[in-house]
């Protein structure tokens, strides 16, 4: 009798155990940084040469975002590197790695890798770069640094992983964006126009997770430029995306989540500027407040779903992936929207192109927005032909209204361009991620948006955009936005039909999901040019020091008040001597009692430093300039600022050095 009691006993105090919902998800997050050689190298967006690198804003990171489903067993790494953009070469050597070091489950279709698209990073780690106009120079080191970084963050996510929650929530982000090419929109039908309620996307949707009831990161989507950094910048900055995670990461610090993740991953972004004055500037006093601002607003909203109640996810993960040959892909009469079979078309800059986005400060003077086919000048012609070569009668026809200005996709023995792209559809229970390598205008997203809707019905709720993910590849317009030449209708690589051939290819991937079928076999795969690249050192990192590095001008006074700018100059070696090995360039250290403790690093956006040299020669003096810009939230004390970095001496030998700089005070006053 005793016996059946306890028994009775066990069973009543475990069915409320049994009763509980098994996880359906494991999930982890991780971040490593993937900062570039801070000077000297051309950065990559705006494709100015004379935008070379003199120091660091804010440094690089890849954040990732792991999700094993519980029941399958299925894969999904999400990753955003702040970087312009990503290279197919980079997601085909991390997938290599990560099969062959941590699961045979990681392939194409579950490993995305998304670019935040900062303009303020540096160039040359495109195997692309033989006729490139956003850099010629492959740098392998600066390579290296970026595919093991996002390779370790996944690594680490991986071997992290617990049963975990995963929520979404929606916010609007409040002045975040504006339309830049406002015409372009217009040209869409005002049926369809009438059916949104702005001309951009505002709505930030976020996936956040959660182990044991407490939030240790999320990734949301939002589309804007993170462009409030101008081509007048030459310091390392991850811009607005950037600034917005190191917001929330601090603000989780506060919390006690020292290891919280925060991913703001870029989405539809092609029509939409930070900029909200559209000439450039806006709406901060300079570059670097105004993209404090349009960060801290895309911040703000993703603090308001993170502390509401969000749509818990059930239904495991599916995902399917395709590579695609878009310089000649058919698009059938149910899409094409001409009643017959039309195709993309061999990659090809435009006119419009080489204008550049007015709004964003424009580009060369010679060409403007709007330009089509019956603007070509026979001296334009004349010039691209030499600088590359005419293009075909064939692609002019394919291209229309596009006035082409380098065919990019002609050239031979290879093309200019990838032009086999990567394409892919992911589930996360009723969440559905778009996959592609373009920058996707307001409505085009929608349209593609809506297809995928179409078919997959109830078995999706959310639907989300990821642009500039696993390879890089211009705009998708519509064909309506197409026919204006704007400037994003000119670096619509693939010409008109290329939104409809994806509509074309999301319906088919979306059938794929929604019945449950195997991904096909690749029948094409993107070209491998790892033979055709010609790597280069980092610039000046076997610069000798004739000077030892030491203080040169210490900080102007004893004692600033909060909201002041404190800063100190330093002989110093080269930056680019120390990389990679240099963890940080600039600290500022508090005195806490009798220890001194790092509060910021050059990775925090209240801090700059500016590599100069001067003169020539033996007499050549190399200086850092260290800042602080302190706020009204600095707490007083004594303070001093730090330069580490290594130096080459004479003899061959490469060593580290610190220079602290005389110590100040932080009062109690503000300004």
């Amino acid at each position: 009798m005793q016996f059946r009691i306890l028994i009775l006993v066990i069973f009543c105090f475990a069915l409320p155990l049994w009763s509980e919902e098994r996880p359906v998800y494991s999930a982890a997050m991780a971040k490593k940084d993937i900062t570039g050689p801070s000077v000297g190298v051309m950065f990559w967006g705006y494709a100015r040469e004379d935008q070379t690198g003199v120091g660091i804003h804010t440094r690089q990171f890849a954040r990732s975002l792991v999700i094993r489903d519980q029941s399958s067993k299925k894969l999904l790494a999400y990753v955003t590197a702040e970087v312009g953009g990503i290279p197919f070469e980079i997601q085909r050597e991390v997938v290599k790695r990560l099969q062959l070091e941590l699961d045979p489950g990681f392939n194409y279709g579950n490993v995305l890798i998304n670019a935040s698209h900062t303009h303020s990073g540096p160039a040359g780690h495109f195997h692309y770069s033989e006729v490139s106009f956003y850099s010629k120079d492959f740098y392998s080191e600066s390579y290296t640094v970026l595919r093991d970084g996002i390779f370790e963050s996944i690594k680490e996510a991986y071997l992290k992983l617990k049963p975990a929650e995963l929520s979404v929530g929606k916010a609007m982000v409040s002045e975040g964006g504006v339309n830049r090419s406002l015409s372009a929109y217009l040209a869409n039908p005002e049926s369809e126009r009438k059916l949104y309620s702005d001309t951009i996307d505002r709505e930030m949707l976020q996936l956040t997770v959660s182990v044991s009831g407490v939030p240790i990161g999320f990734v949301n989507w939002y589309g804007v430029h993170p462009t409030n950094i101008t081509f007048d910048n030459r310091h390392i900055s991850s811009d607005n995306k950037g600034i917005a995670s190191l917001l929330a990461e601090s603000e989780a610090k506060k919390q006690g989540l020292n290891d919280f993740v925060a991913i703001f991953a870029q989405a539809n972004e092609g029509d939409v500027s930070p900029n909200l004055n559209l000439n450039n500037t806006g709406p901060g006093k300079d570059m670097y407040d105004s993209s404090f601002i349009i960060g801290k607003r895309q911040f703000a909203a993703s603090q308001q779903i993170l502390k509401s109640e969000g749509k818990r996810l059930s239904g495991g993960l599916s995902f399917t992936q395709r590579f695609i040959d878009m310089s000649k892909h058919p698009v059938t009469s149910e899409f094409s929207g001409t009643g017959k079979t039309e195709t993309t078309c061999p990659s090809a800059y435009g006119y419009s192109f080489a204008a550049g986005s007015t709004e964003e400060g424009g580009g060369h003077w010679l060409f403007h927005e709007g330009m089509t086919n019956q603007n070509r000048r026979f001296y334009i012609d004349w010039i691209a032909k030499f600088m590359l070569q005419s293009p075909s009668n064939e692609l002019r026809e394919c291209q229309n209204p596009k006035a082409v200005l380098f065919p990019m996709g002609e050239t031979k023995p290879i093309p200019s361009l990838p032009q086999i792209l990567p394409y892919g559809l992911a589930l996360v229970g009723d969440l559905t991620i778009l996959v592609l390598p373009h920058e996707v205008t307001t409505m085009s997203s929608r349209r593609l948006k809506q297809e995928v809707r179409s078919v997959l019905k109830d078995k999706t709720t959310d639907v989300v955009l990821s642009g500039l993910t696993n390879d890089f590849s211009g705009y998708i317009t519509t064909p309506e936005e197409y026919s204006t030449q704007n400037y994003e209708g000119g670096h619509t690589l693939h010409g008109p039909q290329s939104l409809n051939a994806l509509r074309q290819e999301f319906h088919k991937m979306s059938l794929e999901l929604q019945n449950g079928s195997q991904t096909p076999s690749p029948t094409v795969m993107p070209l491998d040019l790892s033979d055709r690249i010609h790597p280069l050192k980092v610039p000046s990192s076997d610069s000798v020091s004739v000077h030892k590095p030491q203080n040169i001008i210490q900080p102007s006074s004893e004692y600033y008040k909060k909201g002041e700018v404190v800063s100190c100059r330093v002989a110093a070696a080269n930056p680019n001597v120390g990389y990679p090995k240099v963890l940080s360039y600039l600290w500022v250290e508090v005195l806490d009692k009798a220890t001194w403790k790092p509060i910021r690093s050059d990775a925090d956006y209240d801090t700059k430093f500016t590599y100069q040299k001067r003169g020539i020669w033996g007499r050549a003096e190399e200086s850092i300039d260290l800042i602080w810009e302190t706020s009204v939230d600095t707490k007083p004390g004594e303070y001093r600022l730090v330069h580490e970095g290594i130096y080459l001496g004479s003899d061959g030998v490469k060593s580290s050095y610190r220079i602290e700089c005389p110590n100040f005070r932080i009062g109690e006053g503000g300004i």
